[in-house]
């Protein structure tokens, strides 16, 4: 019987480093998505510091009628619309695509001219969005023909100039 005693005291030792190992596994392992979670705020709190530095607030820019106009030196001018938060068309359940747009406009079109349009390009663009389901917009190849698609919408509106692209700067599908 001493003989199984002693095998047991030796399976419990060497059971013993396998739990302190796997509570170290799981300590490192907390620690490193604590890092990164903190990095990860750090990163972004600096580059909404920076936003909110060089910016316009989001009430300044619907007082504008829901866009604003950057400079850009080597083409024409950006034009930012108001983020779009819309139900995506999915029979798997309720998704949600937030997109944020900012249009670069050629040299001969006015900011203005889509300023007067930004109501009826709006109202285009969320029934283009909301006609759009995930497996559509899901892959890079979708998300540069919706890309086209709005181009082609915008431009609809424009008689003076036109849009060259459209510019993706938050798109979230939820």
């Amino acid at each position: 019987m001493s003989a199984e005693k002693e095998k047991d005291k030796h399976e419990e030792h060497a059971a013993a480093p396998k739990k302190k190992g796997k509570g170290m596994l799981i300590g490192i392992i907390a620690a490193v998505v604590i890092a990164v979670g903190a990095g990860g705020f750090f990163f972004l709190k600096g580059k909404s510091g920076a936003k909110a530095e060089g910016g316009h607030s989001t009430e300044e820019a619907a007082s504008q009628g829901g866009g604003q106009e950057a400079s850009n030196k080597n083409s024409g001018s950006i034009f930012n619309l108001e983020p779009f938060i819309v139900n995506l068309l999915d029979n798997s359940g309720t998704r949600y695509l937030k997109l944020t747009i900012n249009l670069e406009l050629t040299s001969n079109t006015s900011s203005e001219e889509l300023t007067a349009q930004t109501p009826q390009i709006r109202d285009s663009l969320i029934i283009l969005l909301s006609s759009k389901g995930y497996s559509d917009i899901g892959t890079v190849e979708g998300k540069y023909q919706m890309r086209d698609e709005i181009v082609a919408r915008v431009n609809q509106f424009l008689h003076k100039g036109k849009v060259k692209t459209a510019y993706f700067t938050e798109f979230v599908i939820q």
